[in-house]
């Protein structure tokens, strides 16, 4: 299985909205086409936004855009370091759902997550937490199995669990690491 990598492009944000609002703003960063995907998830934030963004201001007009909604009450942005990704796509699992992870070690290494098929991607982001991880499995048993594993391992873990997901699906096409190019993704 062949994976990609990709270093200072995109981003994710993590909201706190009251319910009518997260409903509202997850389908409203559906229409951008920088949006890679948006999930209203389970924990201490409501909805999580994967943003393509090139750079520090892209990111800042977004997440100032969300902040700056009614019923939004705190906003929490990590633009990815490092990132990778293997050959299959997240919306080919049957179950998934995101993974903070912190490092047992001093210095984390991404390239652990590349010996795991079922994670999907890894990027690491500032913060707290060193990566977010989608932990992806043919049922929830084997999610929760995965998770398991990294916690067996030593990693401290987080989950946020969708509770509505959607995929930009054309990035299929457009993911910027496939070939090393830029190119921007248009709207499934």
């Amino acid at each position: 299985m062949g994976w990609s990598d990709w270093s200072k492009r995109s981003a994710y944000v993590l909201v706190q909205t009251d319910w009518d609002a997260g409903e509202r703003l997850w389908k409203d960063v559906q229409k951008w086409k920088e949006t890679i995907g948006a999930w209203m998830v389970t924990g201490s934030w409501d909805l999580l936004v994967w943003i393509d963004a090139k750079n520090w201001e892209e990111l800042y007009e977004k997440a100032a855009w969300i902040r700056n909604q009614k019923g939004v009450k705190a906003t929490s942005s990590h633009f990815v370091y490092k990132g990778t990704k293997n050959g299959k796509w997240w919306w080919d699992w049957n179950c998934g759902n995101w993974v903070f992870a912190r490092s047992p070690h001093l210095n984390g290494e991404i390239k652990d997550f590349q010996k795991s098929p079922w994670a999907v991607s890894a990027a690491s982001v500032p913060g707290d937490w060193d990566y977010l991880v989608w932990v992806g499995g043919d049922k929830w048993e084997d999610v929760w199995s995965h998770v398991g594993e990294l916690n067996k391992e030593g990693w401290h873990t987080q989950t946020l669990v969708p509770l509505k997901s959607w995929w930009n699906k054309s990035w299929k096409e457009g993911w910027w690491s496939q070939e090393g190019s830029a190119r921007v993704a248009t709207r499934a």
